[in-house]
């Protein structure tokens, strides 16, 4: 069985800042763990994008109000005929308690990192083009070089304050995932248009494509219709839309 490359095109602002987040997070945790000054260098480089972009945008308060729609949504089905109630109850539960940490964040999250002299400094220099090097940060240099241990607990540390809205946004996007089922479709001559339900927007749309078919989808749109366009890979030349029918799995996300 091949494998695949699923493609995800946020068609919200709200679930496009979520996917981003996570991005960030799943980069921190893989370098965290590994041994290099160079690992500890990207993990520290992903944290602070993720800092930055929680100190300037509401990401607390657009995961109150995603949780609060969910919540509102799922209890409506609590005594529809055929539900799953156990698992029904378990989601549930699990809104709950992420919305409960929620409201107990503060509103400017990140007191202790924004009082951090090191990660300061290394977030003014990320704006210029090596700004970090070691004659740039002599403290980052040295910390840099410090054990494995050391630099994980600090990491730890900075990660605890925020870690609440890793996990809201891990359980929001899980959710929105699962939500809808892979269906095939045809894109006739490397082209696909689907009409969408204003009623019930679409918030994901998730395409998976063989890792071997040397295409790529681009998606644009609307509120009401999505066009897809499926390019042919080339590292050097101006990507073209294929000619040839293809056949691919689209999941278009709605809770």
């Amino acid at each position: 069985m091949s494998s695949l490359i699923i493609y995800e095109q946020p068609l919200n602002e709200r679930v496009r800042a979520f996917l981003r987040i996570e991005h960030l997070f799943s980069e921190v945790d893989h370098f965290r763990t590994n041994r290099t000054v160079w690992d500890s260098h990207a993990s520290v480089s992903s944290f602070i994008e993720i800092w930055s972009i929680l100190d300037r945008s509401d990401i607390r308060g657009e995961l109150l109000k995603e949780l609060d729609k969910h919540i509102h949504s799922l209890s409506k089905l609590l005594d529809t005929p055929g539900v799953d109630r156990l698992q029904l109850d378990r989601t549930l539960q699990e809104l709950t308690t992420h919305q409960h940490k929620m409201q107990l964040l503060p509103s400017k999250m990140g007191s202790g990192i924004r009082d951090n002299d090191l990660l300061n400094s290394v977030r003014q220099r990320t704006m210029i083009n090596g700004g970090t090097c070691g004659f740039d940060i002599p403290a980052y240099h040295y910390w840099l070089n410090q054990p494995v241990s050391v630099k994980a607990d600090c990491l730890s540390r900075w990660l605890a304050e925020i870690n609440p809205i890793k996990q809201g946004i891990q359980l929001l996007l899980n959710l929105i995932r699962s939500s809808a089922f892979f269906e095939n479709e045809t894109a006739v001559a490397g082209f696909h248009q689907r009409s969408l339900d204003t009623q019930h927007p679409c918030q994901l749309l998730r395409i998976a494509l063989p890792t071997e078919s040397q295409v790529y989808p681009e998606v644009s749109g609307n509120k009401h219709r999505v066009n897809i366009r499926f390019l042919g890979y080339s590292e050097s030349n101006r990507p073209k839309q294929i000619a040839y029918n293809l056949a691919f799995d689209i999941s278009c996300c709605i809770i």
